[in-house]
C-alpha cells in the first residue's frame, strides 16, 4: 500500500495540472452528491428531540366525506381532538401516543416588562416529552397531572429563557405572558433544529389550558392537531394500522352520511413527508428512482471526464508500463496498479469533496436547509457522522471505477512493442 501511494505522489508531481484537475473534478462531483445526502440525513435521522423517529408512525391529515352517495363532498384538514380521544388514546399496540396542537405565532412577554417577542407555540399533552427526548437544561416538563387540570405550566426554549430571563436557571419558578395570559415556566429545554418538523417550537404547553386546543365536539372530525403514535417496535407497525383502522371504521358508524378517511396514514417518518399536504402525496418509490438518477448522473459526467484525463495520463506512461509487461507483469496487475493510483487520487478528492460539501451547506443554508415551511435549518450533529463518511468512500470507490477501469484495461492489452513506442 506505502508503495501505491508513493507512486501515485510521483505521478502527482510528474503530471500536476492534471492530476490537480482530477482531484478538483472528483472533488465537486463528492461535494454535490454529499451535499444532496448529509441534507437527507439530517431530515430523517434520529436526533434529540425526535430520536425515536424510525419507530413512530404519523397522522398529519384527515379527509372528511359529507356525503357518501357524492364522494367529491369532501374537506380535508388536521385531524380534530374528538378523534385524537376516539381513535388514538385508546390504541392499546403502542408504547405512547401524543398530540400536539399548532398555536401559531404568540406574543410572549413577562409580568412588569417591556421585553416582549413572537415566538411560536406548541400546546400538547403529557405523553410529548415521552415520546420526544428533550435536553432540560433547568427544571422539567409538565406533568400528567398538570396536564389533567388544565394548569398554566409551560416549557420554554433557551433562546427564550435567555432574552426574557437573561439564562434558564432564572426562568425557572417564574410567570411569563403568553398572549397576556399568565403562564409558569416549568421548564427550560434546549433549542430545538427546524428540521425537526414535530417538536420545533420556543414555546410549550399543555392544550388543556387553552380553550379553543381543548374543545371536542363530538363528531367534529376537522381541528389542527398532529398525531404521533410511538411503536414499541417498527415490527408493530401493520398492527397499530390495523388497530387505527379498526377506530375508523367504529367512528364511521357514528357519522351517518359522513365517512371519515386516513388515506392510508398513519405513515412512517419517510412516507409522512412526502405528505406535507392533507390532498398532495408524492410518491415515495418515485422520489427514490429521482434521486437516484440526480445522483448516476452527477456520477457518469465526471466519470467521463475523468475517464479522458487517466486516458491522457495513460499514454504518456505507456513505456514505463511497457517495461513492466517485458520484465512479466500481468495484465490484472498492470490494471490493478493504475485503479490503485487512481484510488489515491479519487480519495484526495472525496476528502476534499466532503469539505466543500459543508463548506457549501454554510455559504447556500438559507437555500440548501430550507425546511417544509419555508424556514432555514441549522446545521446539526446529524450532518457529522461516519455513515457520512463510508458514502463518501464508497462514492470514491464507485467513481474511481468508473473513471479508471477502462483506460487501464486498454494499456493492459497494448502489445508490449506498441507500448515501448507509445502506441496506445
Amino acid at each position: 500500500m506505502k508503495k501505491i501511494i508513493q507512486q501515485a505522489f510521483f505521478q502527482l508531481r510528474n503530471q500536476p495540472l492534471l492530476s490537480v484537475i482530477t482531484v478538483l473534478g472528483t472533488a465537486l462531483a463528492i461535494a454535490l452528491i454529499m451535499v444532496i445526502l448529509i441534507v437527507y440525513q439530517a431530515k430523517t435521522a434520529d436526533y434529540a428531540p425526535e430520536v425515536n423517529r424510525s419507530r413512530s408512525l404519523y397522522v398529519k391529515w384527515e379527509r372528511t366525506v359529507y356525503d357518501k352517495k357524492d364522494p367529491n363532498s369532501a374537506g380535508h384538514s388536521r385531524p380534530s381532538l374528538w378523534l385524537v380521544k376516539e381513535i388514538f388514546y385508546p390504541l392499546t399496540t403502542p408504547e405512547a401516543v401524543t398530540a400536539t396542537y399548532e398555536g401559531g405565532e404568540v406574543l410572549v412577554g413577562t409580568v412588569g416588562s417591556d421585553e416582549e417577542m413572537n415566538t411560536p407555540l406548541m400546546l400538547t399533552d403529557a405523553a410529548f416529552w415521552k415520546v420526544y427526548q428533550f435536553r432540560f437544561l433547568a427544571g422539567k416538563p409538565f406533568t400528567e397531572a398538570d396536564f389533567q387540570s388544565g394548569m398554566k405550566q409551560a416549557v420554554i426554549a433557551k433562546s427564550v429563557a435567555r432574552r426574557l430571563f437573561g439564562g434558564a436557571e432564572n426562568a425557572i419558578g417564574k410567570d411569563i405572558l403568553v398572549n397576556f395570559a399568565a403562564y409558569t415556566v416549568c421548564g427550560v429545554v434546549d433549542d430545538v433544529n427546524r428540521f425537526c418538523e414535530f417538536t420545533w417550537s420556543e414555546v410549550y404547553a399543555p392544550y388543556t389550558s387553552n380553550a379553543i386546543a381543548s374543545e371536542a365536539e363530538a363528531g367534529q372530525t376537522s381541528g389542527n392537531n398532529v398525531i404521533t403514535i410511538l411503536a414499541r417496535s417498527t415490527d408493530d407497525f401493520d398492527a397499530i394500522r390495523n388497530e387505527v383502522a379498526r377506530g375508523v371504521a367504529q367512528i364511521n358508524t357514528t357519522l351517518g352520511d359522513m365517512e371519515l378517511q386516513l388515506m392510508g396514514q398513519p405513515d412512517n417518518f419517510r412516507m409522512q413527508l412526502n405528505r406535507k399536504f392533507a390532498n398532495q402525496y408524492e410518491n415515495l418509490n418515485a422520489n427514490f428512482w429521482k434521486y437516484g438518477i440526480m445522483i448516476l448522473i452527477i456520477l457518469l459526467v465526471p466519470a467521463i471526464n475523468l475517464s479522458g484525463l487517466t486516458n491522457t495520463r495513460m499514454r504518456r506512461r505507456l513505456e514505463e508500463l511497457g517495461i513492466r509487461k517485458a520484465f512479466g507483469a500481468t495484465r490484472n496487475e498492470l490494471v490493478w496498479q493504475v485503479l490503485n493510483e487512481n484510488l489515491v487520487l479519487t480519495v484526495m478528492g472525496g476528502l476534499l469533496g466532503l469539505t466543500l460539501a459543508y463548506l457549501f451547506l454554510w455559504l447556500m443554508s438559507d437555500w440548501l436547509l430550507q425546511t417544509v415551511w419555508g424556514a432555514t435549518a441549522t446545521m446539526n450533529a446529524s450532518m457529522v457522522s461516519p455513515v457520512i463518511f463510508l458514502i463518501a468512500f464508497g462514492f470514491c470507490l464507485i467513481l474511481n471505477m468508473f473513471s479508471a477501469y477502462v483506460p487501464a484495461w486498454r494499456v493492459a492489452h497494448t502489445p508490449i512493442v506498441d507500448s515501448l513506442n507509445e502506441k496506445l
